[in-house]
């Protein structure tokens, strides 16, 4: 993978194409964008780049260095992950990085240090970490990735040049849509309410992020392929082992909030044609005799109601409220809104 295969992010690949042959590198970079728009890609385009043995200023994919870089195994480019399904970035982490960036390359013109999901780490772990960037090492470029830049400390934001990715995949464009969209039509047009249709939409959920997360284990387990080292350290073995079952929860959370993020806006289009808004503002105007047939059924005050229930359970799952009650009491809040069900206990816990 060279700059020029950057095909969806084609000013950040000619951007850093330029720095490199003017150079003008920075010594750390941010790199935002949602998940999904590359930003690994580019961090390890941009270390090969930076080592390229055939090619100037770019990557060729042949050289043992681009080949060290991809399968991981380059011992100047180090990088660090959220290693547990809390998803956090430990101190231990960070000093370790510290360390491992310090130290001067082996085999490589530029050392390079990548942080990904920086925005796990913790407030000590933060700190810890600015220690690094007020004294950049020498031979060293660092590079932060998250989708949640607002959540780093302002100090560490103001010593890094931000490079903004677009979006790769848009939510219409979601692997996972079109079955989201099958579900919300058949539960807007169910005759009957109560209990039973909220725990119909439930399982239907459920079933799909089952679905889901057996999907991204399968996919990361393949791509990570932590067989092909033989002899392995154990210890070693246990923290890939631990980095790769974070990375596949941070896949999965990030393909959830994909399927809420389609709940909202199905509700949204609903309340707008409650409003009696011009069907060209609509996000779904290929299923827009659907959305009109779920607004037919509502009030303003209902269909607005719909939307906060969603909001409601982003926000719980944000929390220390399992996935599971999230889902339950979110769907009781849409049924009720939606098709007329009454209060239940469940919701009653998820407040507590």
């Amino acid at each position: 993978m060279s700059f020029k295969d950057l095909r969806d992010q084609p000013a950040v690949a000619d951007q850093l194409r330029r720095s490199l042959r003017h150079g003008r590198l920075a010594h750390a970079y941010l790199l935002t964008g949602q998940r999904g728009s590359g930003k690994e890609l580019v961090a390890r385009t941009l270390a090969k780049a930076l080592n390229c043995f055939e090619r100037e200023h770019d990557s060729c994919d042949r050289c043992g260095s681009c080949k060290r870089i991809d399968g991981d195994i380059h011992p100047d480019v180090y990088w660090v992950r959220p290693e547990s399904k809390s998803r956090r970035i430990t101190i231990e982490q960070v000093r370790e990085f510290a360390r491992a960036v310090n130290l001067k390359p082996t085999n490589a013109r530029v050392k390079v240090g990548a942080i990904v999901d920086a925005d796990c780490m913790g407030e000590e772990a933060s700190n810890a970490f600015l220690k690094t960037l007020e004294e950049p090492p020498a031979q060293t470029v660092i590079l932060l990735l998250t989708a949640q830049p607002q959540r780093l400390l302002p100090t560490i934001l103001s010593r890094c040049l931000k490079i903004s990715l677009g979006a790769a995949v848009t939510p219409a464009e979601s692997p996972y849509c079109q079955k989201v969209l099958a579900v919300l039509k058949k539960f807007s047009t169910r005759n009957e309410g109560g209990v039973v249709a909220a725990y119909w939409l439930l399982s239907e959920i459920s079933k799909l992020l089952a679905e889901i997360r057996d999907e991204t284990r399968e996919r990361v387990e393949g791509e990570e392929n932590l067989d092909r080292y033989e002899e392995l350290d154990p210890k070693v073995r246990e923290r890939l082992d631990s980095q790769m079952a974070a990375r596949i929860e941070g896949e999965y959370r990030a393909a959830r909030e994909e399927v809420l993020e389609e709940f909202y806006l199905w509700f949204g289009d609903v309340l707008l044609c409650v409003q009696g808004a011009d069907g060209k503002w609509l996000q779904h105007t290929d299923s827009l005799s659907a959305v009109r047939r779920a607004a037919e059924k509502l009030t303003f005050e209902q269909a607005l109601s719909c939307l906060e229930a969603v909001e409601q359970a982003r926000d719980a799952l944000t929390r220390n409220i399992t996935e599971t009650l999230a889902l339950e009491v979110g769907c009781l809040r849409l049924a009720t809104h939606a098709l007329g069900v009454g209060p239940h206990p469940a919701e009653n816990r998820a407040t507590r």
